[in-house]
């Protein structure tokens, strides 16, 4: 089946409730499925294929769902490595999978929804984010991977389906079916509805092919570019000339948002030369466009940038992309569609001299990607340069020029190097009681002097457990910034007289405790990586397996904050909202941050529970946990650190 509709017409609540996942308290409804009695009776791929990503490497990820079917070992490895090539991806197992590119990891979404075999597979938009040539492979492998099983795709792009499917359903606002039948008919004798749902462009709506003009000047270059360390190698140079529509093109994961991070800064690539104009003069859309967002109401997101002046420019805009009638509305709280038409609005309103987009389109019914390339259309005609990386053929025919990256060679994107250290070779359990005995130890702590004995050997034994000198310094900077304070307040307020030399060794000796209590487990548990973490607290301490299951995808989204941050920070600092520095700045982003998380773990929620996470009952791990040799000296170690430092205060006796 599948099911089309305009952008914000109900399809992915459609599909939610077919998978019988709808949260009870978020409306009401009759006939509605219940929750899957088993794990892999119903499989869902979400929209955001990043929502969809619950584990720390790629090949645990698509082991998710056969874990949470309590199978055997064996063939959880067998069933994820089938998934893996089932959704045509070929990337190391052991990459994260949140460092690839967005068509990468929609695949490797893919794969995580295959795993189980469900007898009902619901695919939101799989092949959105993928060039034409991979979601031909994608779609072939869906069609495989589905065989007799019953298949429900949601996708704005009917064509590529229609020969594959049975049915087709027409959703109009609310979810309420406009057309529903064999796919030729509805085509024949219901096209009016589909071209009034904004599924089908009218007849009258073909993109013309931009016609013949004098080429501009450069208004921003790439010259022998290459930036290594996120795959593009191959360097590359690209001219973006003022009046003209430029688009980069290429297989997913070729590095066409690379590129783009290149030429917008800030920084430099690792070899090339980069020419663009100043900062106020430059105006971009990120791939999510909620990441831009810093106003409370439509109108104001238009004005929020320092370099957006103009009200009846704003007002201009706003009417020419259909959202006059949204100018008060907040714009976390429109669809998709309409968050990607504001974000594009909002960067025109600064009247750059280059307006550069990521994937604008994606997730957009034919209706607004006809509005969103008129509005490109009208930017280029009044002399702005446009540079956009698309996988949008519509796009692509409105273009002046047009620059196709070589798809990229797996052999050359290793996944990062990772020092290995001796703490790598102990259970995370053996890392655990080594903190635990550590701080029990610190206790033994009476003299200042006792205090700097007991940290001789957590000193000694950092560079076993630190895998970079910097990563160390660290995560001890914020536990010797509180025992310098506690230092300063204890020899201040303390019971010797206030900052005198007795206060001071006071102050010392409660600084050195509070060291020795810390410091161990922090060295000890920064090298423990959440997965093995997770493995070791349910084989061999048996904690319950669901709690400890999430536990583990809560802190592999910790992890990875930090790229969160910088993407909505730097969308910020590229509209003028400040330095990274700005309180003003940092305090928007937080809370953008706050929102994103949020939403996100909502999302992530419902993507575990679509792979049988919500129905587990006696789960399975992927990975053994065991206790090796090194554990036997990593555990003599964590004794020491709790009998020294009462040795070291009977040696000052």
């Amino acid at each position: 089946m599948l099911l089309a509709g305009a952008s914000g017409s109900g399809k992915s609540t459609v599909l939610r409730a077919l998978a019988g996942l709808l949260d009870p308290e978020s409306g009401e409804g009759s006939g509605l499925l219940p929750a899957p009695e088993r794990p892999g009776e119903r499989g869902l791929l979400l929209q955001n294929p990043a929502h969809a990503l619950v584990a720390a490497t790629i090949g645990r990820d698509a082991a998710f769902g056969p874990e949470n079917a309590g199978l055997e070992r064996t063939e959880i490895r067998r069933r994820a490595a089938a998934a893996l090539t089932a959704a045509q991806v070929d990337l190391d197992p052991a990459r994260a999978p949140l460092d690839t590119s967005g068509g990468q990891q929609q695949r490797i979404a893919l794969a995580g929804a295959l795993a189980l075999g469900p007898d009902l597979l619901l695919l939101d938009e799989p092949t959105s984010m993928l060039d034409a040539d991979t979601a031909a492979q994608v779609r072939r492998a869906v069609l495989d991977a589905a065989g007799d099983r019953t298949l429900v795709v949601v996708e704005h792009h009917l064509g590529p389906w229609l020969p594959h499917v049975d049915r087709l359903i027409v959703l109009g606002p609310q979810a309420r079916i406009l057309a529903d039948g064999e796919p030729a008919t509805v085509l024949d004798q219901q096209r009016a509805a589909l071209v009034e749902a904004g599924l089908l462009a009218p007849p009258t709506a073909t993109t013309p092919p931009p016609p013949p003009r004098a080429p501009g000047p450069v208004i921003a270059a790439l010259h022998e570019v290459t930036v290594p360390a996120r795959g593009l190698r191959e360097p590359l140079t690209l001219e973006v000339r003022a009046g003209a529509l430029t688009v980069l093109t290429g297989p997913s994961g070729a590095g066409k948002s690379t590129l783009l991070r290149a030429l917008l800064g800030p920084g430099e690539p690792a070899t090339g030369t980069v020419t663009r104009p100043e900062p106020p003069r430059i105006a971009s859309v990120p791939q999510n466009p909620e990441h831009s967002f810093v106003a409370a109401t439509v109108r104001e997101e238009l004005l929020a940038s320092p370099w957006a002046e103009d009200p009846e420019l704003a007002d201009a805009l706003l009417g020419r992309a259909g959202l006059s009638h949204l100018a008060g509305a907040h714009p976390h709280r429109l669809s998709g569609g309409e968050q990607r038409r504001v974000a594009i609005v909002a960067a025109l309103a600064q009247r750059p001299d280059l307006l550069v987009l990521d994937e604008p389109t994606v997730g957009l019914d034919a209706r607004l990607r006809r509005a969103v390339g008129e509005l490109l259309a009208a930017a280029r005609a009044g002399g702005c340069a446009v540079l956009v990386a698309t996988h949008d053929d519509e796009l692509v025919q409105r273009a002046d020029h047009r620059l196709e990256l070589p798809a990229p060679r797996g052999e050359e994107v290793p996944p990062p190097a990772r020092r290995r250290i001796p703490a790598d070779a102990l259970n995370p359990l053996t890392l655990c009681l080594i903190g635990i005995l550590a701080a029990i130890g610190s206790f033994a702590v009476q003299s200042w002097q006792g205090g700097l004995l007991a940290l001789l050997p957590s000193a000694a034994l950092a560079p076993l457990a630190v895998r970079s000198l910097r990563g160390g310094a660290l995560r001890l900077l914020p536990i010797l910034l509180s025992a310098a304070g506690l230092a300063w307040t204890t020899a201040l307020l303390g019971e010797a007289p206030a900052l005198s030399g007795e206060a001071w060794l006071l102050g010392l000796k409660e600084a050195a405790r509070i060291t020795a209590f810390v410091a161990p487990g922090v060295l000890a548990l920064g090298s423990v990586q959440a997965t093995p973490l997770g493995d070791a607290l349910a084989q061999r301490l048996h904690l319950p397996a669901r709690p400890v299951a999430a536990g583990v995808v809560a802190l592999v989204r910790v992890t990875h904050l930090g790229r969160q941050w910088e993407t909505i920070t730097t969308a910020r600092i590229r509209r003028g909202l400040g330095r990274a520095t700005s309180p003003r700045l940092l305090a928007g982003a937080t809370l953008a941050l706050l929102v994103d998380t949020l939403r996100g773990a909502e999302q992530q929620a419902l993507a575990m529970d679509s792979r049988g996470f919500a129905t587990a009952r006696d789960r399975s791990w992927a990975e053994p946990s065991r206790f090796g040799p090194a554990d036997v000296p990593g555990a003599l170690i964590g004794v020491g650190l709790l009998v020294w430092p009462a040795i070291a205060e009977l040696l000052l006796r």
